[in-house]
């Protein structure tokens, strides 16, 4: 987990960082809706070669990121065998007692790439955008919900906040796996149960830190007077300008195109 960017924001003065975070956060979710909504190869190979372009405009490495995949290549390959195994069609090998099929190959296939991506958008809008940003970003998109009495801040709130502390967790997780190596715990067992009941220790401690973090962060914010309203302030900063509108422009007609062209 200590590879895992996610949440990590990357100070820097490329062009991506320097771009509006609503401009990104409209970029990603275009990308997360198109590889969620089509299958088709051609959509997820546009949100590929975007994802890559975005990385290099970034100058971030591209090794912190495959870093990243690496670790969730579990939850890949797990994604990968069921779709293999369970999707009916035609069979194209013979384990035993089951078959994988031609259809359930492509699928999985595309789940995993699917997964994959969805991975490289969300980090890298937060490895180029700080939780302040991004939370400023999210409260101007949605302002005119707050007409219909969505508590838009408190959203915009809890989303910085959460980003902001998903490195702090997988740093104590860290600590907390440590220390319980020191007294013996089977992390590295053959079984499978041992190392499951070796996660209770982590898991617990982990989640007790986390509700005393809470409640420590909500009483500094009462006491200095929080009360849950928009800060103009910190919005009124944002302006959409040239590079903006033309990233904005290139990435919708990129995936409106290819929607037509289906």
């Amino acid at each position: 987990m200590n590879q895992l960017k996610l949440g990590q924001y990357t100070l820097g003065n490329s062009i991506i960082h320097q771009l509006d975070p609503r401009t990104k956060i409209i970029c990603s979710l275009a990308v997360i809706f198109s590889v969620l909504f089509s299958n088709q190869l051609n959509i997820m190979l546009s949100s590929l070669l975007i994802m890559l372009a975005g990385i290099v405009l970034s100058d971030i490495k591209l090794v912190r990121f495959i870093k990243g995949l690496r670790k969730l290549a579990v939850v890949l390959l797990i994604s990968f065998l069921l779709q293999a195994f369970v999707t009916p069609g035609t069979p194209v090998l013979f384990l035993g007692n089951y078959d994988i099929t031609r259809e359930g190959l492509i699928l999985g296939g595309s789940t995993a790439l699917r997964l994959a991506l969805l991975y490289l958008c969300s980090s890298l809008l937060t490895m180029t955008t700080s939780p302040i940003k991004l939370a400023s970003g999210m409260e101007r998109l949605l302002a005119p919900l707050q007409y219909i009495n969505i508590p838009v801040h408190q959203l915009s709130l809890i989303t910085s906040t959460a980003l902001r502390f998903i490195p702090t967790i997988i740093e104590e997780a860290e600590l907390i796996t440590r220390a319980q190596k020191c007294r013996g715990a089977k992390f590295n067992s053959p079984k499978l149960k041992d190392r499951l009941l070796s996660l209770v220790p982590v898991l617990i401690p982990l989640l007790a830190n986390s509700l005393q973090r809470a409640n420590d962060l909500a009483v500094a914010m009462e006491s200095r007077c929080y009360m849950g309203g928009p800060n103009p302030s910190r919005t009124a900063g944002l302006c959409f300008k040239n590079q903006d509108r033309l990233t904005i422009g290139l990435v919708i007609s990129c995936f409106v195109l290819l929607f037509l062209l289906q």
